[in-house]
């Protein structure tokens, strides 16, 4: 158990939380098990909550000698994860139906942000099926161009011809048809992986009321802005003609992007609020769902500007456990928190 300060110079911890459970070592490994409390009341530790942890790692190949440890030159790296994300049972989709939703051939634009959309149609048609998971398709070397991708539902009136062209979104000369795709159906965001869906939950498709034609966004970052790229990434959704018992949606909330939202100059911190309001709810709910919706996962989602999230839960004027909360939120790693346990939103 060791600790650093502000030079960087490694210092053996007074108080020692961390325990080996067990080490081992072969030919090219060395493994060490080790566990320690969540929160240590020590001040040379740092607390290990539900928020994103970027965790550092780097080696030696000689063992740790009397000196103390040497410098690990270019082995080291860091990666974000989230400890306390739970596990959750993956349920075989090896042979499981599938397509893919992609772009064929997009010019990136040499400039910082581009937002893309293409038209796609639902394949599955008659008969209602369950997508059990979606799991991104980014084109290999372009892991830090593509940051989101949206998928938003469309006007079930559009015909077959809105599928032949893709075009920056939000522009002048966008397609009228783009306008009728308001509501997302999923969504994913850099460093996070492929979703599943709980086993008892599936987004529906292949009924009358399910999303015929989708529109897909894609957010593309080129700060560098490189000439010439050419993308195909998308989603794959897998998906399965045996139903289960419930169907999955998805609810947005927070702050919708405007010229109207700004943080002040200079300000150390500022807190943005967006309001999911009772009379919001009232009509979305209301007539359909009387008796709420179960949020099974959350998607905190931010730029650059972000630095912690928190998505609030009240009920009857008083406030609920926090649905989902990242403090040390890192634009480049947004996934899906599944929750511990299933939480009802009431009209």
């Amino acid at each position: 158990d060791y600790f650093t300060d502000e030079n960087r110079v490694l210092k053996k911890d007074p108080q020692q939380d961390y325990h080996l459970e067990y080490a081992m070592e072969n030919s090219t490994h060395t493994i060490l098990a080790f566990s320690r409390e969540l929160h240590t009341c020590d001040t040379n530790d740092k607390s290990i909550t539900e928020s994103t942890v970027r965790v550092i790692w780097a080696y030696h190949h000689k063992d740790m000698g009397e000196a103390g440890q040497n410098y690990h030159g270019s082995n080291r790296g860091t990666k974000s994860l989230r400890l306390l994300n739970p596990e959750r049972e993956e349920v075989s989709s090896a042979s499981l139906p599938f397509f893919d939703l992609t772009n064929k051939d997009v010019p990136v634009p040499d400039k910082d942000t581009t937002y893309w959309c293409q038209m796609f149609k639902i394949p599955v048609q008659h008969e209602k099926h369950h997508v059990t998971k979606v799991e991104p398709l980014i084109q290999k070397g372009h892991e830090n161009l593509v940051h989101h991708i949206l998928l938003y539902q469309c006007s079930s009136n559009l015909n077959d011809s809105v599928l032949d062209y893709g075009h920056e979104c939000y522009h002048p000369n966008m397609p009228d048809s783009f306008l009728t795709c308001e509501t997302v159906i999923f969504a994913w965001a850099i460093g996070g992986e492929g979703f599943t869906y709980p086993p008892h939950v599936g987004l529906s498709i292949g009924t009358a009321s399910d999303p015929l034609f989708v529109l897909m966004e894609v957010h593309y970052d080129n700060p560098t802005f490189t000439e010439g790229l050419i993308d195909n990434s998308g989603l794959r959704l897998i998906y399965t003609p045996v139903l289960r018992k419930y169907d999955a949606g998805v609810i947005e909330a927070g702050l919708w992007v405007s010229l109207f939202h700004n943080i002040p100059p200079g300000m150390p911190e500022f807190v943005s609020e967006g309001h999911c309001t009772l009379e919001c709810l009232e009509e979305a709910l209301g007539a359909e769902r009387p008796a709420g919706i179960q949020v099974f996962a959350v998607l905190l989602h931010a730029h650059l500007a972000g630095r912690a999230i928190r998505m609030r839960h009240f009920h009857n004027g008083e406030e609920q456990k926090l649905l989902a909360y990242d403090d040390e939120f890192d634009f480049n790693f947004q996934e899906f928190q599944y929750l511990k346990e299933e939480r009802t939103i009431l009209p």
